[in-house]
């Protein structure tokens, strides 16, 4: 069985949460709100979002957009095709503006061993019992 850190979990719950509740959010207001999706497209000073159920919304990053990841500080170049994000949105002069983009933390990778499947740790390593090399769970 996958052990998964507390707060991982949590993450990701919360995440999930605000994917399933922003796309009602983002449409209550006019250029303002949320949008929580996948990015499908980043370009300099534009990100396109896709939410689970809707199409695709694109929102300008400014000079004072803020970028985070988990806990820590990101930037834009961290805004890749294929990522999860929740984007805070505003009405801004030339359209719909990102305020800050909270950019969806990396899930902890687990290696096992092929033999053991018991015995799993957060990164490469020998197996305690056999001694093999441990293997990256997908």
């Amino acid at each position: 069985m996958k052990r998964l850190l507390p707060a991982t979990i949590l993450q990701t719950v919360a995440f999930a949460l605000v994917l399933a509740l922003a796309p009602a959010a983002a449409s209550a207001g006019e250029g303002a709100g949320l949008i929580a999706g996948t990015v499908t497209r980043a370009d300099k000073g534009r990100i396109e979002v896709k939410p689970a159920n809707g199409k695709a919304q694109e929102v300008l990053v400014t000079a004072a957009t803020v970028f985070t990841k988990g806990k820590a500080s990101a930037t834009a170049s961290d805004v890749k095709p294929g990522v999860g994000v929740i984007v805070e949105t505003a009405k801004g002069k030339t359209g719909t503006e990102a305020v800050k983009v909270q950019i969806e933390a990396a899930a902890a990778v687990l290696y096992t061993c092929p033999m053991h499947p018991e015995v799993q740790q957060p990164g490469p390593g020998k197996c305690p019992k056999c001694g093999m090399f441990l293997e990256k769970k997908g």
